[in-house]
């Protein structure tokens, strides 16, 4: 009989040590999402966010297929690198829950933490890929990309000159190779260009 209960004891504790084996296995194989990151739950994919004052910004270009939302020149290696560019109907609807379109109030804000002056766009833009010399110090981790944008016959331009967003009152603020300024213009609504999306950090008592 203790010849039976060692047998036993030793089977049951092989059965519990492959049960964790498995257990930690399938654990490593979630999705991590770290704290300066979102999954967007709609496709899988994520994105880094910063925090400026009171805002959450997504500091990727968004990504996410929509209708009316194309790859820089059609090449889906550009909506990797990139980001989509979408039409302002499609910028709308597009950032994941619980995120916006961002208004002009939140540029501003943006804006006034880069430095409020003409050399803003220095602290915003990425450290990389501007033509001419023109990079930025990323400074607040933004990592404006020089993305481009459509023009409404189907025609793209600026890759590595330009960079645009979307604001809710159909602004597009802008920056490029030829200055460092971070301002806001009006463009056909047709237009494709970028998305980043924001959310208001809820005060807690």
């Amino acid at each position: 009989m203790h010849f039976h209960f060692i047998f036993f004891l030793c089977l049951s504790l092989v059965f519990s040590f492959s049960f964790s084996a498995q257990k930690s296995a399938k654990k490593s194989s979630l999705k991590k999402v770290r704290k300066d990151e979102i999954l967007d739950v709609r496709d899988g994919q994520k994105y880094r966010t910063i925090t400026v004052g009171n805002l959450i910004w997504t500091a990727d270009n968004l990504n996410y297929k929509t209708d009316s939302s194309f790859c820089y020149q059609d090449d889906e290696d550009n909506c990797m690198a990139y980001g989509r560019l979408y039409t302002k109907a499609a910028a709308e609807k597009a950032c994941p829950a619980e995120f916006h379109l961002p208004t002009d109030q939140n540029f501003e804000s943006l804006w006034t933490k880069a430095g409020a002056d003409f050399n803003a766009a220095y602290l915003l833009k990425s450290a990389y890929g501007w033509s001419g010399e023109t990079n930025g110090n990323d400074t607040l981790k933004f990592s404006a990309m020089p993305a481009g944008n459509r023009f409404d016959d189907g025609t793209y331009g600026n890759l590595s000159k330009a960079t645009f967003f979307w604001s809710q009152e159909s602004h597009v603020w802008y920056t490029s190779s030829k200055s460092m300024g971070f301002n806001y213009t009006e463009k056909p609504e047709s237009f494709g260009f970028s998305v980043r999306c924001v959310r208001e950090i809820s005060s807690k008592k």
